[in-house]
């Protein structure tokens, strides 16, 4: 190994390891983990920028995450131009209007730079040991058992029954939390010995207590269900036909979550049939948002500012929903649904850029390529986003990179 591999293979392996870092820390500290990311950002754009005048980087065995880079830069572009463009025209904005802004300004910065990280870690991942993997993993356990410690302290001790830890929201914390297991469980199919698959399991039960204490219930049929058990079966090639004590255990595991979460479902079903006389709930606030959001992308194909979007949408709900006060009010934070979200601020241009990401996903997966490090956030960030907008929170998009790029090592393991 030359000496510049050597220091090539070091710098990753420390790349990594702030990486798992960040992951670890980013539920019970605030503020810290950002700069991390901005420094590691600003070393690779350099990185990348050295490998091209050098010729240094093969572009022929890197052609999947080059696309992926490519369409996370026209996705940041879009939404920083919408970002200025809007604080240039609005004269005297909302605070509201502020914030969202200040959200799509930060969720286009960010992908912007991680791009760069994404594709320069793709390029020398090679490099990092399965030691530094091993010690990454390690890492992200510790920060979800501590960050568990922080969020039985917050339900118990502070008046918020849903706990937010370093989040706005109950939801967005949930999210978060999600995104770390879609990190542990890339980097758990690397290993096969018993002690690594009781830690996948105690992972996994952390993972079950913050989201249960989260209360948000579409990241805990992700986490469990869509995500969790899917993945676990399949790194252990376990059979549930032919293997009973593995149905039994998924059964059991099932039967436990329901029981556990009954009160969430029970409430969100009674909504459901009380919506004749009472649409003002949480599934209701999000019916008269969408139909709304839909009224106001037909008269909207490009970029508008979220105080336009609002008046509008707020007309459409008094007219159609008059009783809906959920609605009416939450409206002015998001539209509770990603594509319509993008759409109705972003235009047309906006929504194929989100399009994108998922569709040169599922390109490199008919093309059997292993893509199951990007396809499992992904997949929680799509199902999450049919009822919620998840990418305009301003931690999401640094915090879905670091997902990837922790993935992206795993990747060349494969």
């Amino acid at each position: 190994m030359t000496n510049k591999t050597e220091i090539n293979g070091l710098s990753l392996a420390v790349n990594f390891s702030v990486i798992a870092l960040c992951l670890a820390l980013n539920m019970f500290v605030t503020g810290l983990p950002q700069k991390i990311f901005y420094i590691v950002s600003y070393l690779s754009v350099a990185s990348i920028a050295y490998g091209l005048v050098c010729r240094k980087i093969a572009f022929q065995p890197n052609r999947f995450f080059i696309v992926l880079f490519i369409v996370l830069i026209i996705f940041s572009l879009i939404r920083l131009v919408l970002a200025i463009q809007v604080k240039a025209i609005e004269t005297a904005p909302s605070g509201d209007s502020i914030t969202n802004i200040s959200n799509y300004l930060l969720g286009a910065k960010r992908p912007l730079l991680g791009a760069f990280v994404l594709l320069n870690l793709a390029i020398y991942g090679q490099l990092v040991s399965l030691t530094t993997l091993r010690a990454g993993k390690v890492l992200i356990l510790l920060g979800l058992l501590i960050t568990l410690g922080f969020g039985i302290h917050e339900h118990l001790y502070t008046a918020n029954v849903r706990i937010k830890l370093t989040t706005e929201a109950a939801s967005m914390s949930s999210y978060m939390i999600l995104l770390i297991y879609c990190a542990w469980l890339w980097l758990s199919r690397f290993e096969t010995q018993a002690y690594w698959k009781i830690a996948d399991v105690a992972a996994l039960l952390v993972t079950f207590a913050l989201l249960y204490l989260c209360g948000t219930r579409v990241t805990i049929i992700i986490a469990l269900v869509a995500v969790g058990l899917l993945f676990l079966l399949q790194t252990y090639r376990l059979s549930m036909l032919k293997n009973w004590r593995i149905s039994a255990l998924v059964v059991g595991l099932l039967a436990v979550l329901v029981l556990m979460t009954s009160n969430r479902w029970v409430e969100g079903v009674q909504d459901i049939d009380n919506y004749g006389s009472n649409s003002s709930t949480s599934p209701g606030a999000r019916v008269a948002i969408w139909g709304g959001a839909v009224n106001f992308i037909q008269h909207h194909s490009g970029f508008a500012t979220p105080d336009e979007r609002t008046t509008q949408t707020r007309q459409f709900i008094t007219a159609h929903y008059p009783n809906n006060l959920e609605g009416y009010t939450n409206v002015k934070y998001n539209i509770h649904n990603e594509f319509l979200e993008v759409t109705t601020l972003e235009g047309w241009l906006g929504t194929a850029s989100l399009a994108l990401l998922y569709l040169v996903t599922l390109a490199g997966g008919m093309k059997r390529c292993d893509l199951r490090w990007v396809a499992l956030p992904l997949l929680a960030l799509f199902v999450a986003g049919l009822t919620d907008s998840v990418l305009p929170y301003n931690q999401t998009p640094p915090f879905s990179l670091w997902r990837w790029r922790s993935a992206v090592y795993g990747y060349r393991y494969r």
